[in-house]
């Protein structure tokens, strides 16, 4: 069944930030005569699970240029037999849901897309889209958005200002940009799209739909000055901080942003995290100047590296107290000059251990396949008299409409008193490429090749796991559709990953064979495989530069189910055995569970155990002749739940509730020491332990207007690590309970001008 163009509904969402863009109303309903003559795209085909059919129900959109952004809208055929999933989410959560997306790669070049995200319900989503396939949610714009629906089917119109973000060539009456659309089907997750591309495949904002519409020049002056006051609870102390943020776009090719005593408020609740590994643990950064128009200075590695991970501005001060610094100021600029899109980013800390942070990228197409960029970054921490510079050199050549490549080449300078001192050398190097090939929609493969040198250093500025690595990675995946009807499967795919890595020291680092097998159901169900072989090598971080341990080979198990809404109820699960320690077994469990019983109101609760029999902790004491390296190896068990829940009381009142407990409980624990790269056990016994922590959020938000927001928050938790034997499941909960390290209120108010 088509739907018609002026498809009234009985029911209009009109939320903050709808706008008139030239004659265009953003209300859902397409009655304009001016969306007669919008660009169409109807061919959608099924992309999850990956058949590329024709997909049952029927899905248009549609496109138009006009002087205020550029508009899009979507016409979904959805009858009273389909099921209708729409609970109203917070920005940027993800549920189960009826949405569309609109992704838009500006440029055209493949680098970075901008995804908008509408569900049914009139919440939204919007993500910045980098390294083909990263979808990065700490980018909230300014668009305007309107749902619309009847007994039918359900109409979305968007409008996405110029001013949404940089972009090259501004001045052209003409642009060609990169578009994709999609629909998804919350009861059963099938996702239609055109064109045909997923972003479960190597290769996504390269394979979009290439289109000329006409340009139009726009600008924008916003400043968002904003007040908290905190108080605290367990001080009996209040705190009051003023500050603003500036954004100026003269043009699309030309944006400023600044801030000034920025906030550091915790609207955002960061997840609880208990970590004993060597690695450090990444999170989000969602602080508005930070994220926004921060995909120009998103470069990453492989092994999840980040050449800026913005949070080290503001983070952990030099100084040895353990509080995070303050910031004084910080600006970013982007713009282009012709094709030569160029930015720069400064931040500077306050006080005398106040770091400064410096970037600069540029990055121009040479070709319509070939595009080569460049990334600078110095970090001054006059605290420990250091200076951390990094230099990258990026590629991208899309060699055949299946086959693609991407690069780097890296370098560090540091400048250290102690380094000096000691004659070390300060300088690394690094070097990556990726290469990927599709030679058919069933198949394809990955190769990953990476060196990065044992003095290769970006943790200054960037995120990065380890240096000292020399990494080969080959992956192939194959997609079968299963056509017979009959079938209780959809589709069900292969894959198959090998892995050889040695650190630059020459020592053979553990490597693996991964093999997947995943299902999809044609009731949205999923289920997936995954066993792993990981041979014996070098761990050579968990002793923390302290000496290498010969690591025995291990095996893993891995298994994943989620069942399809059904009412008000979505279920899924995952289950991993793997070995840790010196072999022996671990079961990891977790079960997810989401409830939205009204469209206003929607819970996800998830919790699991971990039981493991060998688990290994460095423990940092060396013997009195510097030779032995002390290990404790316990039985450890560990719990966690995260409860989500948020509740919608009007069209502009939004209340959360966050709640995270994690807990570890060893006993039987012994002590090992390092000789000769093995861990003997000395026979003495060390003391059990357990390490407790507990946060809860309660937050209320009130949208004043168009980005404009009050906010206030109740936080409450804290961590705890003893010595002693190891409780029951029940007693660490009740303990958690009580744990109050913060405790505190917060009020904040960001209005924009």
């Amino acid at each position: 069944m088509r739907l018609p163009l002026a498809h009234l509904c009985a029911l209009a969402f009109a939320w903050p930030g709808i706008a008139n863009a030239a004659t265009i109303t953003v209300d859902g309903r397409l009655d304009e005569p001016e969306w007669a003559t919008a660009q169409r795209f109807t061919d959608f085909r099924v992309t999850q699970p990956y058949t590329r059919g024709t997909p049952r129900l029927r899905t248009e959109a549609r496109l138009l240029s006009t002087p205020e952004g550029i508009a899009v809208a979507f016409i979904n055929q959805q009858p009273p037999g389909v099921p209708r999933v729409k609970p109203r989410i917070e920005r940027d959560q993800r549920r189960a849901s009826d949405r569309v997306n609109f992704i838009i790669d500006f440029d055209a070049d493949g680098k970075i897309a901008y995804d908008f995200a509408v569900l049914l319900s009139g919440s939204i989503q919007d993500d910045i889209v980098t390294d083909e396939t990263e979808f990065n949610p700490d980018w909230n714009p300014d668009w305007s958005w309107a749902v619309d629906e009847d007994e039918h089917g359900w109409c979305v119109e968007l409008l996405i200002p110029w001013t949404v973000t940089a972009m090259r060539d501004s001045q052209a009456p003409t642009r060609t940009v990169a578009v994709y659309f999609d629909r998804v089907l919350g009861s059963n997750a099938e996702r239609q799209a055109f064109p045909v591309a997923s972003s479960e495949r190597a290769r996504f904002v390269s394979k979009f739909h290439h289109i000329e519409i006409p340009q139009y020049r726009r600008s924008l002056f916003h400043v968002f000055p904003y007040i908290t006051a905190q108080h605290d609870f367990i001080r009996d102390r209040r705190d009051y901080k003023a500050g603003a943020d500036l954004f100026w776009k003269p043009s699309a090719g030309f944006q400023l942003s600044a801030t000034f005593n920025p906030d550091f408020g915790q609207v955002e609740a960061d997840e609880l995290v208990v970590n004993f590994d060597a690695i450090e643990e990444f999170q989000s950064d969602k602080r508005p100047f930070f994220t926004e128009n921060q995909g120009f200075f998103d470069l990453r590695t492989p092994e999840d590296g980040f050449l800026i991970y913005t949070r080290r501005i503001g983070g952990e001060s030099d100084d040895d107290s353990g509080l995070a610094a303050d910031i004084d100021a910080a600006l970013k600029l982007n713009g282009s000059i012709g094709s030569l899109g160029y930015g720069l980013l400064v931040a500077e800390e306050a006080g005398d251990a106040g770091r400064s942070f410096y970037a600069t990228r540029l990055f121009r197409p040479l070709s319509e396949t070939l595009s080569l960029g460049w990334l600078g970054t110095r970090v001054e921490r006059p605290a420990l008299d250091r200076q951390a510079d990094v230099q990258a050199i990026d590629l991208f050549w899309q060699l055949h409409e299946d086959l693609s490549i991407n690069a780097q080449i890296l370098a560090s300078f540091i400048k250290e008193h102690v380094i000096e001192e000691q004659g070390g050398r300060s300088n690394g190097d690094g070097a990556w490429l990726t290469a990927s090939w599709s030679p058919s929609d069933r198949w394809e493969y990955e190769l990953e090749a990476l060196h990065f040198g044992r003095n290769f250093d970006f943790n200054d500025f960037g995120f990065q796991e380890r240096n000292s690595l020399n990494h080969l990675q080959l992956s192939g995946e194959y997609e079968h559709e299963v056509n017979n009807e009959d079938s209780m499967l959809r589709s069900t795919s292969w894959g198959a990953e090998v892995e050889v890595r040695t650190n630059d020291s020459g020592r053979r680092l553990p490597g693996a064979l991964a093999l997947t097998q995943s299902n999809s159901f044609r009731s949205g169900a999923e289920l997936e495989f995954e066993i792993e072989w990981e041979s014996a090598g070098v761990d050579d971080l968990i002793s923390r530069g302290n000496g290498d341990w010969n690591q025995p080979a291990r095996r893993n198990l891995f298994v994943s189910y989620r069942r399809p809404v059904r009412g008000a109820w979505q279920i899924g699960g995952e289950v991993e055995i793997f070995q840790e320690g010196l072999s022996g077994y671990t079961f990891e469990g977790e079960l997810v569970v989401n409830w939205f019983p009204r469209d206003d109101f929607n819970l996800e609760l998830s919790a699991g155990p971990v039981y493991g029999r060998d688990w290994l902790v460095w423990g940092g004491e060396i013997d009195e002749d510097g030779d032995e390296l002390g290990f404790r190896r316990y039985r450890q068990r560990t719990y966690s739940v995260d409860l989500d829940a948020n509740w919608f009381p009007g069209r502009r009142h939004e209340l959360r509730l966050k709640a995270q407990w994690l807990a570890i409980a060893t006993r039987d624990g012994q002590a090992y020491v390092l000789d000769d790269g093995e861990l003997q056990a000395t026979g003495e016994p060390v003391p059990d332990f357990s390490a407790n922590g507990f946060g809860v959020q309660l937050r209320y938000r009130y949208q004043l207007g168009v980005q404009s927001d009050f906010y206030l928050v109740y936080s409450r938790g804290g961590e705890l690590e003893l010595e002693r034997a190891s409780l029951r499941s029940s007693d660490l909960l009740e303990e958690a309970l009580e744990l109050r390290d913060a405790d505190q209120l917060l009020a904040k108010i960001r209005y924009r001008f």
